[in-house]
Order: C-alpha cells, then sequence, then structure tokens
C-alpha cells in the first residue's frame, strides 16, 4: 500500500489527482495524507509532477520512502479518512506560485521526457547553414525564420532545414531540447509569468539549464539575401 504526505500549504497541488476517485484522505495537524494508490497511479506523471510530497511504501507497520530500503517512520494513529473529492473540495484557495519559502525554491530542471512532440526550431552552425544556403532552392527558405544567438543560428518553421543541428520544440514562450521538459511541467506557464510577463520573448532552455532571452521582434524571414548581408 502507498501513502502521499505533504504540508497543508501546499495542497493545491494535489488537484492534480483530485479526478482519482479511489482515493482516500486525511488530516494531520499539518499534514495532508493520501492513500489507495495502484502502481500505476504512483509511478504517474501525475504524481512526479507534485513538489513538496513524499511518497511512502506502507510495510510491516513502517513507512518507508518510495524505493528506500530502510524505514522511515510510523503512520499517524486516528488519521479520519474520506474520498479525496470530499476532502479537497474544488474551491480550495489559490496556491501563490510564486512565493516559496527560502528552503522550498523549485529549480527550473530539465529532465528526460516520453511524450514526444513536434521539432518548432533548430540550432545549428554558422558553417553548417552556409553550406546548405548558398545552393537552397528558394522555396525551401520560404517557410523560415531565423535569428542569431550565442555564435549559433536559430531557425524557426516547418519543415526545417535537412542539415546538422540540435532541435527544439515549444511549450508556452520556451524553447526545449527536443525530448525533454521541465521536471515541474505543471509549472511551466508559472515559470513563464516570472521570466517573461510581457510575452514579447522567447526563452531558448539549454540542456545545462542556463538559458537565453530572444526579443520576438528579432526574428526575421529566412533568405539568401539576409544571411548574406548579416554575415558580410
Amino acid at each position: 500500500m502507498y501513502f502521499l504526505e505533504i504540508k497543508k500549504e501546499h495542497k493545491d497541488f494535489l488537484g492534480a489527482i483530485r479526478h482519482w476517485d479511489n482515493l482516500k484522505a486525511a488530516f494531520e495537524t499539518d499534514t495532508v495524507w493520501v492513500k489507495d494508490f495502484s502502481s500505476e497511479q504512483v509511478n504517474s506523471a501525475e504524481i512526479q509532477q507534485i513538489p513538496f510530497k513524499i511518497v511512502y511504501e506502507w510495510k510491516e507497520n513502517l513507512l518507508f520512502e518510495k524505493d528506500k530500503l530502510l524505514p522511515s517512520k510510523k503512520l499517524p494513529s486516528g488519521l479520519l479518512w474520506s474520498p479525496i473529492l470530499r476532502a479537497l473540495p474544488v474551491s480550495l484557495p489559490k496556491f501563490n506560485h510564486n512565493y516559496f519559502g527560502i528552503d522550498q525554491r523549485l529549480k527550473m530542471n530539465l529532465k528526460p521526457s516520453e511524450n514526444v512532440k513536434p521539432a518548432f526550431a533548430m540550432l545549428v552552425s554558422f558553417e553548417e547553414l552556409k553550406l546548405y544556403i548558398e545552393s537552397a532552392p528558394r522555396y525551401r527558405l520560404e517557410p523560415l525564420n531565423w535569428v542569431v544567438i550565442d555564435k549559433r543560428i536559430l531557425l524557426f518553421g516547418s519543415p526545417l532545414l535537412p542539415v546538422k543541428g540540435s532541435t527544439l520544440w515549444m511549450n508556452h514562450d520556451f524553447l526545449l531540447p527536443t525530448g525533454y521538459d521541465f521536471e515541474w511541467f505543471s509549472l511551466t506557464g508559472t515559470f513563464q509569468e516570472k521570466l517573461n510577463p510581457s510575452k514579447e520573448n522567447l526563452i531558448l532552455w539549454n540542456e545545462d539549464n542556463s538559458y537565453s532571452v530572444i526579443p520576438k521582434e528579432t526574428i526575421k524571414p529566412l533568405s539568401i539575401s539576409s544571411f548574406r548581408l548579416t554575415f558580410s
């Protein structure tokens, strides 16, 4: 049997699993407990995206943190369990995603994602693009836009060019490496409000969790003449 523990101040994050009507919830002094997860549910993306939670497996009347060998604690006695839909009504108070205590900061880290999404953009080197563009037919370039960033060229559009480079997909105004997503992907909109409130920029996020801000107004149509003019 699995249990989830989370502080009451973070209970709004349980909205991601509130529709699982097999679950039951109970309240301790400053903690919410949830139980009756299936093995599929406890390993799901919905559970993984909930920050500040601890998932336990109950064995021999002790709680073991999931995938750990030593017990952490006993399950509190006297908990009053009720269906999660009743315990967590829709009218939960709004959580301020922009505030975290000093010891509760969330880092915007990338992690591999099984959710495959189409490429929206591509990073290529100047040399790689130059080899292709000098002899490319005009119709092949017309659907694309481009901008120079960090000594590389960022291409946008579809279909992308058949050149060597790294592809990216779009989430809000974030450009993320294909095959990756934010660890806390449910907070992507909040990250956007913090880093790009005017929505006038694109934010290129790298695998090392550094990022570059790209003003949308600097992006221009791709053509042989614009390429030559930029690098003349």
